[in-house]
């Protein structure tokens, strides 16, 4: 009876329909993102967009499959079909872009907190000026001289030890102005969007698709600059960090 309930299930047609036409919104939404110049906002959507039509076939399939194989009674109602499955994708959706990639940094990576009286003071007199969410600063332990953000249900930014070292007061301060005009703009949840893409999403690979962030780095360099009114330390950091992956780049 089992073995019936599965079979009906696979020639359905009208299912079959609801997940290809599903999928067909997936590859629709990834070239729309891939082809068009759109707003930070408008790209973000697409990305969720296409997540949620990627993985609503999925969950279509292991809805009905959990209903044959507990009742043997798989549902031939399309409304309640998409009534059970659609909940279920938007949180699985939900989770991936809000509690994965932040996820693993908060609570898989070796961090602290700084709690360093001037570093505070600094993000939050900026965080006030820019009109954004204060970020919490986070030290993580990495040799390499990285530094980056994220904005989901908190504001975070994330400095590796390799860079503290490495980079003087000033610098360090330019590389925070830098990470906070990402914030201000958004970028940071745009980045975390296209990772969480290459992430879950196969076509993607399969369209090579690549985010240009030269415009977003742009701007955000700019705040640094106009905050400083000079380009010197922002300029010297990265120096500094260059000189840092040539060398280590010679040595391997």
């Amino acid at each position: 009876m089992l073995d019936a309930c599965y079979a009906g299930f696979s020639i359905d047609p009208d299912k079959l329909l609801l997940m290809a036409s599903s999928l067909l919104l997936a590859i629709i939404t990834l070239l729309v993102l891939k082809k068009s110049k759109l707003s930070t906002k408008s790209k973000i959507g697409l990305i969720y967009g296409h997540l949620i039509f990627l993985f609503f076939p999925f969950v279509v399939l292991t809805t009905n499959a959990t209903m044959c194989s507990f009742t043997c009674a798989c549902t031939n109602s399309l409304l309640n079909l998409v009534s059970l499955a659609l909940p279920t994708t938007l949180l699985i959706s939900t989770v991936a872009g809000f509690l994965v990639i932040p996820g693993f940094y908060m609570f898989f990576s070796r961090k602290y907190e700084v709690e360093n009286f001037h570093v505070v003071g600094f993000v939050e007199k900026h965080s006030t000026r820019m009109k954004i969410r204060m970020p919490k600063v986070y030290v993580i332990d990495n040799a390499n001289p990285v530094a980056f953000s994220f904005r989901s249900f908190k504001s975070m930014i994330f400095l590796s030890a390799g860079l503290i070292d490495l980079l003087n007061k000033k610098e360090i301060e330019a590389v925070i102005l830098h990470e906070l005009g990402h914030l201000k703009r958004k970028a940071s949840v745009l980045k975390l969007s296209f990772s969480l893409l290459k992430f879950f999403s196969p076509l993607s690979l399969l369209a090579r698709f690549h985010h240009d962030s030269d415009e977003e780095e742009a701007y955000a360099d700019k705040v640094a600059i106009r905050i400083q009114k000079t380009y010197r330390y922002l300029k010297s950091a990265k120096r500094k960090i260059d000189e840092f992956e040539r060398i280590k780049f010679t040595l391997k």
